[in-house]
Parts: structure tokens; C-alpha cells; sequence
């Protein structure tokens, strides 16, 4: 199966997706669709991206497509961090992405960079939520002027907030909710 650039300078080019197994589920394209129109390209232009729980990049990629500085990617799954790379050499992007085979956890505590888009969208049946927004808020990793999306199942609830992370709008596409968060100090 392959998945379709929806917008930007690499739209309709095809990127690989992993053979169908247990909890590995990538954003489908009405989803990523709805997530880069709510949040309009000014959002991602000249922008550094994370993607966190990458799968085969698709969001990340995106964000490239679309005007973003940079992106890093971090996946632990060899074989998803393999496609990964695969997908951005295909597509001749080395020089707009890192790709890190680590865990989330550890990505999150080793960086130092901030960022003024992250996407968190880990496998549905992965449950981190609030270890990874509170890591996130606590070292400041979402720019003031940033957006966090995170897509989640309709079975997990979000909170609010997560410190200064603040829950801005929320849409639900299918077995998926899609949360958007802003940092809001006071």
C-alpha cells in the first residue's frame, strides 16, 4: 500500500507504507488532509516539525511538502525507521529531515530543540498520553506560537491541559480524534 502526498511542492507523490500488523495504523489521508487545512500552511511554513511516533513519515513528509524548515522524525521500530529513510531518499528530502530510531522518551529528554509543530500520533493501542504532553510542556519543547496535534482512538480522553499545553479545538474522523494544543501561560 502506498500513501499519497495530499499538498505542497511533492503532492501526489507516493511514499511506502508498512505491511499491515498489529497496532501499526498511519494517518489516512482524509485525516491528514482535514489536519494541514485546519491548520493552514502558515502554520508549517519555515517551521521546524517533530514528528513523534513517525510510522512511515506521512505527516512529516507532509510538513516538507508544505514549506517546513526541518523535520525530525523519531520511530522505534526498525523496520518503520528503515521505511522511513527509505521514503525520504526516494523522495530527495535527506537534506529537510532526521530520522531517530529511539524511543519517544528518550528523543524527548535528550533534545534541545523547540519546535513550532509537533505531531503525536503513536499506535492506538500505545497509552503515554500524559508522560508525553507533560515532557513536552515541562521542557518547553512546543514553541509559545506552536501547535501540538495529537491523533488519538475516540476510546482515549485527553485532558485539557497538560500544564501549559492547553487543548484548543478538537475533531473526531472515524475511529480517530484529532486534539489540537497551544501553550497558554496563566
Amino acid at each position: 500500500m502506498s500513501i499519497r502526498i495530499s499538498g505542497g511542492r511533492l503532492k501526489g507523490r507516493l511514499i511506502g507504507s508498512p505491511q499491515a500488523a498489529k497496532g501499526v495504523r498511519p494517518t489516512t489521508e482524509r485525516v491528514k488532509l482535514a489536519i494541514f487545512s485546519i491548520i493552514g500552511d502558515y502554520s508549517v511554513h519555515n517551521t521546524n516539525v517533530l514528528d513523534l511516533y513517525s510510522c512511515t513519515g506521512a505527516l512529516g513528509i507532509e510538513a516538507v511538502s508544505r514549506g517546513a524548515s526541518f523535520v525530525d522524525m523519531v520511530e522505534k521500530n526498525f523496520k518503520n525507521y528503515k521505511l522511513i529513510n527509505d521514503n525520504v531518499k526516494k523522495l530527495k528530502i535527506q537534506n529537510s529531515v532526521k530520522v531517530y530510531k529511539s524511543t519517544v522518551k528518550d528523543f524527548l529528554n535528550l533534545t534541545d530543540r523547540r519546535y513550532g509543530l509537533i505531531f503525536v500520533d503513536p499506535p492506538f493501542d500505545l497509552n503515554e498520553w500524559e508522560k508525553v504532553l507533560l515532557n513536552i510542556d515541562e521542557r518547553k519543547i512546543l514553541l509559545k506560537e506552536g501547535v501540538l496535534i495529537a491523533e488519538h482512538p475516540n476510546s482515549v480522553c485527553l485532558e485539557n491541559n497538560y500544564g501549559d499545553l492547553k487543548m484548543q479545538d478538537q475533531r473526531k474522523y472515524g475511529d480517530s480524534i484529532i486534539s489540537f494544543f497551544e501553550v497558554c501561560n496563566g
